[in-house]
């Protein structure tokens, strides 16, 4: 989920009442009793207690705003249903759109359920879904490129960074890395945007043989599943070709050190929305259309659907859904590994 605040002053951590910050700490503890169930937010992954810690950062300094921060209420008493529906008024007012209250709505329950579980947030589920009548729909994801058609956009722009005389070194270190991205999602959607980005050698790629395997901790997926897999042969030559040429010349640039797979044009691990944009860049000039990361799942899911229906099953096994429902588009079946197996058939001929 990704989200721009209306207001980018949230209350610190260390800001926060007293009973918000022990309630806070107590619901990230797991627990090992046989009967007793772990809190959901020691479950979350980083990224979500981020938000959601940002999204009542925001609610706090609202309330703190209205003079309605009370150190003494317990976080129970402080979020009751006419405040929230007081702060989203105002958040509305302010310029939100519906679907941007419903996302905040969405990390405010989170919190909630985490800082005070004996409340009754029955209300906030119902808020969420009235939100959610009336937000905008999701842009359709009909009409993208195939998975192949992406792969051999990677390929190009690979190809024709590494062949230029134009390109100053360094673009041309940049050029190549963000074709290879492309390749590396398209062939291997299993990665969500900051999985791409924060790839680490070693960990997270590994060379074995003739090909490089990618793999990612349960804690490191969405799913909370473990995801990996060997990439297509065809990208060992790219892969060898950055980490000796193109990522060494981009290191050089702070003359610094790291583990990360991906580095920015100033020498640092790239962030995963500055490669998002790259990325995002690219196709449009290719497709005339701008296509997200996500959306290579979308293809993914679509181009096995539309050019091998026998094969329609392995859709969840490639994306990682662990749930009937969130791939229902596309149908069921198949382990991971004869899943990737598959999907190496749409880009067989880039092998050759």
């Amino acid at each position: 989920m990704s989200w721009t605040p209306p207001n980018k002053r949230a209350l610190p951590l260390d800001e926060w009442p007293h009973a918000d910050r022990i309630a806070w700490e107590s619901a990230q503890e797991p627990r090992y009793e046989l009967i007793e169930v772990s809190p959901a937010a020691s479950r979350w992954r980083p990224t979500s207690k981020q938000l959601f810690v940002r999204i009542y950062g925001l609610w706090l300094a609202w309330l703190k705003s209205q003079g309605l921060l009370i150190e003494t209420e317990t976080p129970s008493a402080r979020a009751n249903k006419s405040r929230v529906l007081a702060y989203l008024q105002d958040l509305r007012a302010k310029g939100c759109k519906p679907r941007t209250l419903m996302i905040h709505m969405m990390g405010l329950r989170h919190m909630f359920l985490a800082l005070a579980p004996e409340g009754d947030w029955g209300w906030t589920l119902t808020a969420i879904q009235r939100l959610n009548a009336v937000s905008t729909p999701v842009k359709s994801h009909t009409g993208l490129p195939s998975s192949r058609e992406l792969f051999e956009l990677g390929w190009r722009v690979m190809r024709k960074a590494d062949q230029s005389r134009r390109l100053t070194p360094r673009e041309q270190a940049l050029a190549f890395r963000n074709g290879l991205a492309i390749a590396m999602l398209a062939a291997r959607p299993l990665m969500r945007r900051a999985n791409l980005a924060s790839i680490d050698i070693g960990k997270n790629l590994i060379e074995e043989g003739a090909v490089f395997r990618l793999h990612f901790t349960g804690d490191e997926m969405k799913g909370r599943q473990s995801r990996g897999g060997p990439l297509p042969q065809a990208l060992t030559g790219p892969i060898r070709l950055y980490l000796e040429v193109y990522r060494p010349r981009l290191l050089a640039v702070r003359n610094s050190a790291s583990e990360r797979f991906f580095i920015s044009g100033m020498g640092r691990p790239i962030y995963a929305k500055s490669l998002a944009t790259e990325v995002v860049a690219l196709t449009e000039m290719a497709f005339g259309r701008r296509i997200n990361l996500h959306e290579f799942r979308h293809a993914a899911g679509s181009s096995i659907a539309n050019e091998s229906p026998d094969h329609v099953g392995i859709v969840p096994s490639i994306l990682g859904h662990t749930e009937f429902r969130t791939s229902e588009r596309y149908y069921v079946f198949a382990d991971e590994q004869s899943a990737f197996r598959a999907l190496n058939e749409a880009i067989k001929q880039l092998e050759k």
